[in-house]
C-alpha cells in the first residue's frame, strides 16, 4: 500500500488493504472493508469516505474531486476495473466489473449497475434501481438507454453541459480540441497547486 506525502488517511484497524493499493488525499475506510490489489483511491480536493464491510476489487478507481466528494455507504461491492468518481453510493449497492459512475450521481440503497454499464453525470437512481449490462443511465430521475440509443444519451449529456457540470467551464462554443486543452490546463494547475507545497 502506498500513500502520497500529502495524504490524510484514516483506515479502520480491522480493514484489509492488500498490497499494491494506492491511497491519496483525504480518505477514510470503514471497519472490515476489503480493498484488493491495484485499486486506486484518490481524494483530489474533497473527502472520500468508504463505509464498513465494503469490497473494493482489483484495479477499481475511486475518486473524489474538488466539486464532488465520494461517499460509499456500508456493504457496497465495487467490481474490478470499475470507475467511481464523485458520487453517493447507497448501502448494499453492487457495481459490476468495468462499470462507470460519473460525478454528481447518486445511487439509492441496493442499486445494481451491470458489467460495463454507465451512470452518467448528475444521475439519480432510486432504491433498488438496475442498469443492465452495457446500458447507460442518465437524468434525475434516472432513465436507462440501450447501446443502440447512444445518440439520445449524447443529446442529454450535451444539454446538461458535461464540462460545466464536472469542470466548471462551458465548452458549447469550443471545438473538442479546445475543450480538451482547457481541461488539461485546469488539471495541471490543480496538481501544481496541490503537490508542490
Amino acid at each position: 500500500m502506498s500513500f502520497s506525502q500529502h495524504s490524510k488517511v484514516n483506515i479502520d484497524p480491522s480493514a484489509i488493504i492488500m498490497e499494491g493499493v494506492i491511497i491519496n488525499g483525504d480518505v477514510s475506510i470503514g471497519a472490515e472493508t476489503v480493498v484488493l490489489s491495484g485499486a486506486v483511491i484518490s481524494s483530489e480536493g474533497s473527502p472520500l469516505q468508504i463505509g464498513g464491510r465494503c469490497i473494493i476489487m482489483e484495479n477499481a478507481v475511486l475518486r473524489a474531486t474538488k466539486r464532488h466528494p465520494l461517499t460509499i455507504e456500508d456493504h457496497v461491492l465495487v467490481g474490478p476495473h470499475s470507475h467511481v468518481s464523485g458520487a453517493i453510493i447507497g448501502e448494499g449497492s453492487f457495481i459490476a466489473t468495468g462499470a462507470t459512475i460519473f460525478g454528481g450521481s447518486e445511487l439509492g440503497e441496493g442499486c445494481m449497475i451491470g458489467v460495463n454499464a454507465v451512470v452518467h453525470i448528475g444521475t439519480c437512481c432510486p432504491e433498488s434501481f438496475f442498469v443492465p449490462i452495457g446500458y447507460t443511465a442518465v437524468g434525475n430521475p434516472a432513465e436507462v438507454f440501450s447501446p443502440l440509443e447512444i445518440e439520445r444519451v449524447h443529446d442529454k449529456i450535451f444539454q446538461m453541459g458535461f464540462t460545466n457540470y464536472l469542470f466548471n467551464f462551458d465548452s458549447h462554443n469550443m471545438t473538442n480540441g479546445e475543450a480538451t486543452k482547457l481541461l488539461c490546463d485546469k488539471y495541471v494547475q490543480h496538481y501544481i497547486r496541490n503537490t508542490r507545497r
